[in-house]
């Protein structure tokens, strides 16, 4: 006898002794079956060790309840936390979830839109590398229901959930230059991505604004996205500024919380005071930035509202006839704790 043979509807309709429409009403938990025959199918169906065939299933109806996932940093605490969100709506609904990471890497993207597709999932939330390139055509012309976040695209009818990158930037340069500072080093990412273009354009626009010089050799990057990173940049910039005087800079806005956090570390090793010698803004305002020393002022982006809605689009339009085009645009707000002080 195999014991791992797989139990069908039919096992459990000749258990129970009902029809094969009985017991799949029951499995479906439709309401038309009493309440008493749910939940001895059910039992019956628990004890049999029964697990539906979604793949069966999906070829039937032409869906896999699954939908697909890319993400750029599976490091940053701003990608999990809008993650766990939409496993929240998906779970609710019955869907599953198919994660894989880009990585900032272009053809990363790519093999995990194409291995997406092979799967046949029935959608994909994708943070795009670049807002319009061939990685995202692919998802188009395959017309692969999508719906972007953390990016402003440049296509046509697409489905995006945004939060306003130029308005940080615009936010974080502001609340230094009100607290008396000129000197402002923007930190930020070295590859020139859609939402490091959009938050530099705030920065720059704001320090016009106000007639300040913008320094290009204020404008700091690093390789990649990551607490090691910017504190292995922010180390060196310090440095050599300690010996070569090169730099004059009293205010720090990054473009990521994860940035911040990397030159909060540079800090304490070095007995560097913040706020008293540099006062620093953050962008994303993930959870740890409040158990900082001191806790980390930054520019908050709505985590949960971006899950909610970039699920809630997709579920809609893969379930329904009267598809829709909605462009979601969230606008960022400041979150002022202790790391910015006034030198008016």
């Amino acid at each position: 006898m195999n014991i791992y043979k797989k139990v069908n509807i039919s096992h459990i309709a000749r258990v129970a002794g009902m029809s094969l429409s009985t017991v799949s009403r029951a499995l479906r938990g439709d309401p038309a079956t009493s309440k008493k025959t749910t939940e001895k199918i059910l039992k019956i169906a628990r004890d049999l060790n029964y697990y539906p065939d979604y793949i069966a299933r999906g070829l039937r109806q032409k869906k896999t309840n699954t939908v697909g996932i890319i993400f750029n940093d599976p490091n940053n605490p701003f990608y999990t936390e809008i993650l766990r969100v939409i496993d929240e709506v998906l779970t609710e609904k019955d869907y599953s979830m198919v994660v894989s990471y880009s990585n900032w890497n272009l053809e990363r993207e790519r093999k995990n839109i194409i291995t997406l597709l092979s799967k046949r999932v029935d959608g994909v939330i994708i943070s795009p590398i670049y807002d319009e390139d061939e990685n995202l055509k692919i998802l188009l012309e395959n017309q692969m229901e999508t719906v972007l976040i953390d990016c402003l695209p440049h296509f046509p009818n697409v489905n995006y959930v945004y939060t306003d990158n130029i308005r940080a930037g615009e936010i974080a340069t502001e609340h230094l230059i009100k607290n008396g500072h000129k000197n402002i080093m923007l930190f930020t990412f070295a590859q020139k991505f859609s939402q490091v273009n959009t938050f530099e354009q705030g920065y720059m626009q704001t320090l016009q604004k106000y007639g300040i010089k913008v320094r290009e050799e204020l404008i700091v990057s690093a390789a990649e996205s990551s607490i090691d990173c910017g504190y292995e940049t922010f180390k060196k910039i310090i440095t050599e500024n300690t010996t070569r005087k090169a730099l004059d800079f009293t205010g720090i806005v990054t473009i990521s919380d994860m940035f911040a956090i990397g030159i909060y570390e540079v800090a304490n090793e070095m007995g560097i005071d913040i706020p008293g010698t540099y006062s620093v803004v953050g962008y994303d305002n993930i959870r740890f930035t409040k158990a900082l020393t001191p806790p980390l002022t930054t520019v908050h982006q709505p985590r949960r509202r971006i899950g909610l809605e970039s699920a809630n689009i997709l579920l809609h339009n893969i379930n329904s006839e009267d598809k829709v085009i909605k462009n979601t645009t969230f606008e960022p707000y400041l979150v002022q704790r202790g790391s910015v002080k006034n030198i008016s």
